[in-house]
C-alpha cells in the first residue's frame, strides 16, 4: 500500500463529515439542541486562565442527584468546536447532580496538546474548588473531550475529588491521527504522540469506554482497547454514531444515562443499550 491509499484509509476512520451520511442533520441539531438549553438555563462562567478560552461554565439544570457534580468536556479533534455548543448534553446530565459543569479550552495548533491537557486539569480543579469537599466531580468526555478527560484524571492532584470518568467516542492512541488529514491541521510531534497517547495508562478513579455501535472501526477497537488496558467497564450504545451519541445524553431517561447509573451505583452494567437517536 502506498501512502497515498494509506492516507485514504485513515482519513475514512477519521473524518466523519465524508462518512457519515447525516452528519451535517446531527451538527445542525447539537448547535439547535444546545441554544435551545442556553435559552431556558442560566450559566455561570467562571475563568481558570488568562485565555479567553479558559473558562467553566456551571449550570442548575434541575437535576435532584446528589453530591456528585458532573462535568463536560467536548470534542473537536483538539482543534474545533465549542462549550457553549455542546450545552445540549446538559439535560441528561442533569440525572446525576442538581448542577453541572461545562468545560472550555485552548485549541490546537495554536497551543500544544500539553497546553490543553493542562486546561483540562485547571478546569477540573477550578471546579473542584468551587464545590464543597464532600462532592465528587463526574467527567464526561466526548471524542477529543473524552482523552482530555482521561487525562485529567491521571493528575495525582484531583485524587478523591473524581467519582469516575465516561469517556465516550475516546482517541486513546493517537499514532493513527497522525496518519489522517487531521496531521495537516494539527500536526501533532512524536513526543505528543508518546507523552500524550493513553492505552495502559491507569486513572485513579472508575473509568467507563462508551462507544457507538456504528463508530468507525478504529474508534470501536480504540475503545475496547482501552477498557481492557486498564480494566475498566465498556459499553456499546447500538445505533449510534459518533455525532449522533450526544443524543443519549439531551435525555434524563436515556438508555445510555440509565446505564451510566448503574455503573456508578455498581448495580450491573449490560453490554449494549439502545441509542434514542432518531
Amino acid at each position: 500500500m502506498n501512502d497515498r491509499d494509506e492516507r485514504r484509509d485513515w482519513d475514512l476512520q477519521f473524518k466523519f463529515s465524508d462518512v457519515i451520511a447525516d452528519f451535517a442533520f446531527w451538527s445542525d441539531w447539537r448547535d439547535k439542541a444546545s441554544l435551545e438549553v442556553g435559552r431556558n438555563v442560566p450559566f455561570e462562567r467562571v475563568p481558570y486562565g488568562d485565555h479567553d478560552r479558559q473558562w467553566v461554565e456551571i449550570a442548575d439544570c434541575g437535576g435532584s442527584g446528589g453530591q456528585l457534580v458532573p462535568v463536560f468536556l467536548h470534542g473537536g479533534y483538539w482543534r474545533a468546536l465549542t462549550a457553549e455548543g455542546h450545552r445540549c448534553c446538559m439535560t441528561g446530565l442533569s440525572a446525576f447532580g442538581p448542577k453541572c459543569g461545562n468545560v472550555e479550552y485552548r485549541l490546537m495548533p495554536d497551543f500544544r496538546l500539553a497546553d490543553l491537557v493542562s486546561d483540562a486539569t485547571a478546569a477540573v480543579t477550578a471546579l473542584a474548588g468551587i464545590f464543597p469537599e464532600s462532592s465528587k466531580l463526574l467527567l464526561v468526555g466526548h471524542s477529543a473531550g473524552a482523552h482530555l478527560a482521561v487525562s485529567a484524571a491521571l493528575n495525582p492532584g484531583l485524587a478523591g475529588r473524581i467519582a469516575g470518568v465516561v469517556a465516550m467516542s475516546g482517541v486513546y492512541d493517537l499514532a493513527p491521527v497522525a496518519r489522517s488529514f487531521l496531521q495537516d491541521e494539527i500536526g501533532l510531534t512524536e513526543e505528543e504522540i508518546s507523552t500524550h497517547s493513553l492505552i495502559g495508562k491507569q486513572p485513579g478513579t472508575p473509568l467507563i469506554c462508551v462507544v457507538g455501535g456504528r463508530e468507525t472501526d478504529e474508534f470501536q477497537s480504540q475503545s475496547r482497547k482501552m477498557a481492557e488496558s486498564v480494566g475498566a467497564a465498556h459499553l456499546r450504545v447500538r445505533g449510534a454514531h459518533h455525532m449522533n451519541i450526544l443524543s443519549d445524553l439531551n435525555s434524563a431517561k436515556s438508555p445510555l444515562i440509565e446505564a451510566l447509573g448503574l455503573w456508578l451505583n455498581n448495580a450491573g452494567l449490560p453490554e449494549e443499550v439502545d441509542t434514542i437517536a432518531k
